[in-house]
């Protein structure tokens, strides 16, 4: 739990998230920080749970993800095509999450008494949509997207203003939320990304070559997905290429990945790290293995991106959508990867992302405040 306050009417403002994948945290905490930084806001207060829905529903929400997304994927995949493409099912599933968890949101507010939430899940996003519209709660909700397609729990009729990190979004949000609800704005990810340095100040940086191809290995926060096979891929592609793999918070990956590269010199090891703007400025392309918030990233900077393995569900969704967009390639499996990889270095680096024209969402979030809805 994060709050701040100072003195002042400024507005007050609740943001909730949830702890599951790096990413979501990354976008709250940037939009919090805007929030602070604003004059007509005198409240800021952070929640990173899914507690927030009530304490048991909350653990029982947090663990199901983990387990599904770790050990179950499978589950997973069921659930998304039964819960999230199916209509019926996925409007009966977004009522089930409001009931279950008004109790505990309507608490929430009751302590907080925001003037504006702002969510950065989708579960969460769903559930206040649906109480909203049947007016169980009087509070104007912004949704805060950060993923490119795929959602329908993200976006929802009841929401007063969804905040879209992919101006590519807005016309599915149109289709689901209605039209006049969403906006595009500056994507919420850290500052340094949009200042980005020089490729070969990245690569002096960062010790590497400077003319070497280097491929960084990303598998997000939780470091998932066949990182072995993409830094082995990497290695293969040319005799001078360079590898960065990153395998997130989860060291046992790290040390998986130790043990099988052993001392070669064409590879580094890395665990979660601050320094993604300066690997994405030296490196010639990314290749990830699940959605969410590098893929912007990547975008900011102008890094190209490769989606890589088949993936599952939304990280599926956001796959294939980024390449019909043309705003990335994408290897299903393996054998596609080195394909990916040339395509990837023969187009180059693309023109960083021009944000300039863009609204803050910090300013959207005050002026819904300030309108009282």
């Amino acid at each position: 739990m994060h709050g701040s306050e100072r003195a002042g009417d400024g507005a007050r403002i609740l943001v909730l998230c949830a702890a599951i994948g790096e990413g979501h945290l990354t976008v709250a905490r940037r939009l919090v920080a805007d929030l602070e930084a604003r004059r007509d806001v005198g409240e800021v207060a952070l929640r990173t749970d899914l507690e927030v829905m009530g304490e048991r529903f909350g653990e029982f929400m947090t663990s199901g993800f983990q387990i599904h997304l770790e050990e179950g994927r499978w589950t997973y995949e069921l659930a998304y095509r039964v819960f999230f493409q199916r209509s019926l099912p996925r409007r009966a599933a977004q009522r089930t999450l409001a009931v279950l968890g008004a109790r505990g949101l309507r608490r929430t507010l009751g302590v907080w008494r925001p003037d504006v939430i702002v969510t950065e899940y989708p579960v969460l996003s769903a559930a206040l949509g649906v109480l909203r519209t049947h007016g169980r709660i009087d509070v104007p909700v912004c949704s805060s997207v950060s993923d490119p397609a795929g959602l329908y729990y993200w976006a929802h009729p009841g929401i007063d203003l969804h905040l879209l990190s992919w101006p590519e979004a807005v016309a599915e949000v149109d289709r689901i939320a209605g039209p006049g609800r969403a906006a595009a704005v500056k994507p919420l990810i850290d500052s340094r990304f949009l200042h980005a340095p020089p490729r070969e100040v990245a690569r002096a940086d960062l010790e590497l070559p400077s003319e070497a191809p280097v491929l960084v290995i990303s598998g997000g926060g939780w470091g998932i997905g066949d990182l072995e096979g993409a830094a082995r891929t990497a290695l293969e592609y040319d005799p001078e290429a360079r590898a960065i793999c990153l395998a997130g918070r989860n060291e046992a990956v790290r040390t998986r990945l130790q043990h099988a590269f052993g001392a070669q010199p064409r590879i580094r090891i890395l665990g979660f790290t601050e320094r993604m703007p300066t690997l994405l400025s030296a490196a010639d392309a990314i290749v990830h293995t699940t959605g969410g918030t590098t893929a912007l990233e990547a975008r900011a900077v102008g890094c190209p991106l490769i989606n890589y393995g088949r993936g599952i569900a939304h990280v599926r969704a956001h796959a294939r959508a980024l390449r019909d967009l043309e705003l990335a390639e994408w290897a299903p499996e393996r054998s596609a990867l080195n394909a990916a990889i040339t395509r990837a270095l023969i187009q180059g680096r693309r023109p960083p992302m021009n944000v300039e024209a863009l609204p803050d969402a910090a300013a959207l979030v005050a002026a819904l405040a300030a309108r009282g809805g």
